[in-house]
């Protein structure tokens, strides 16, 4: 009878303990062929970022991406196939250490991404590379025929040399195009680029520079910046949103918050500048914007003016590229006749990216005038 509880006993085990494992296989084998199909995902955009990253020659983080991606991409499409999971986990591991080593060291040099007006930091800005993005973004722009031949010749490498410019000087930064393609930019809380002089004493005269189209890029705002350290001024860059739309009540808005900003910190004098889209709002807002605490010096166009605009009551500088079809020449020329004798005109032998690929000549023409305006 022993022997027959014995026997039946073991029968029972032999019974249930396969069944046992089945539902547990089953779902190892569904989680494999899951992981299978995202990985067919995941590694076309992986491929495509390490195709990217070398044709733009990315920062190492950018690389850093690049890699982890794949590794990730790699090890879900080899999962149904393998038990150990260790490439997928070293994939994830690099992302996470590279986005840590960012929001830790991309703290730039002098130049700083307050959010105003409350001066709070968003850590988000601090997680790529501007240089990663912008040089994809241009690429596309390029090849995709959405910036004019005319225009494009010297865009990419002129892009790329001022990017190894800030580089150098600054290191790793943050950059607020993140949160501005977000949607995180408004007048109650927008990021602020700011570069103050060299040296330890406090500005009382600061440039408020505009961005363009597409967005505020620190690149941009540290190239004025050089220009601004002629007369040791505070270079401030608001943002306002990819349309760079500065002409609107959002504008209008955040410009004005801008010199509030700019007046609690003591600052007594301003000159407004803007790129582009920025100089065509710019143009405009002269007349609008004002702060009873403020001077208004003078006023920089650059690539950019809306010729229609009112005369503006302070001197006027404007740098265009001979062969701009974006913001067409004529136009600059013609608002710069109509100024008189309140406006300096510097032609440059460009295109509309002449603040990029004639740096060194646009830099010397803003330092020029702003000694000049200083000097009166």
């Amino acid at each position: 009878m022993l022997g027959a509880m014995a026997h039946s006993s073991s029968v029972s085990v032999t019974q249930h303990a396969p069944g046992a494992t089945v539902p547990a296989a089953a779902a190892s084998r569904r989680g494999g062929w899951s992981a299978f199909a995202l990985g067919l995902v995941v590694a076309p955009v992986a491929l495509l970022l390490l195709v990217a990253a070398a044709r733009i020659g990315a920062s190492p983080s950018g690389w850093g991406y690049a890699v982890g991606l794949s590794l990730v991409g790699a090890g879900l499409l080899s999962r149904p196939w393998r038990r150990r999971r260790g490439l997928t986990r070293a994939g994830l591991g690099l992302v996470l250490c590279v986005a840590a080593a960012r929001l830790v060291l991309a703290d730039g040099t002098l130049l700083e991404t307050p959010r105003l007006p409350d001066g709070g930091h968003r850590w988000v800005n601090r997680i790529v590379a501007e240089r990663d993005g912008t040089l994809l973004a241009a690429h596309a722009l390029v090849l995709s025929g959405g910036v004019p031949r005319s225009d494009a010749r010297d865009f990419i490498p002129a892009l790329e040399a001022a990017f190894d410019r800030m580089d150098a000087a600054e290191g790793a930064l943050a950059t607020p195009a993140v949160a501005t393609y977000l949607g995180l930019q408004s007048p109650k809380s927008f990021d602020t680029l700011v570069i103050p002089p060299p040296g330890s004493a406090t500005p009382e005269t600061a440039i408020v520079f505009l961005h363009g189209h597409a967005g505020n890029f620190a690149v941009y705002c540290w190239q004025m910046a050089r220009a601004a350290q002629a007369i040791s001024a505070l270079t401030v860059c608001p943002s306002v949103g990819p349309a760079g739309d500065w002409w609107s009540s959002r504008g209008e808005r955040t410009l004005e918050a801008t010199l509030d900003w700019l007046a609690s910190r003591g600052v007594r004098r301003v000159y407004l500048g803007g790129l582009s889209n920025g100089g065509a709002g710019a143009s405009v807002l002269v007349s609008r914007v004002s702060h009873p605490r403020l001077e208004l010096r003078g006023l920089v166009l650059v690539s950019g003016a809306i010729s229609q605009a009112p005369a503006p009551s302070v001197p006027t500088l404007l740098v265009q590229g001979r062969h701009d079809s974006m913001m067409p020449t004529r136009s600059m020329r013609a608002f710069a006749e109509r100024l008189g004798r309140s406006a300096t005109y510097v032609e440059l032998d460009s295109g509309h990216f002449a603040f990029l690929d004639r740096h060194a000549e646009c830099e010397r023409a803003i330092a020029t005038w702003l000694r000049e305006r200083e000097r009166e």
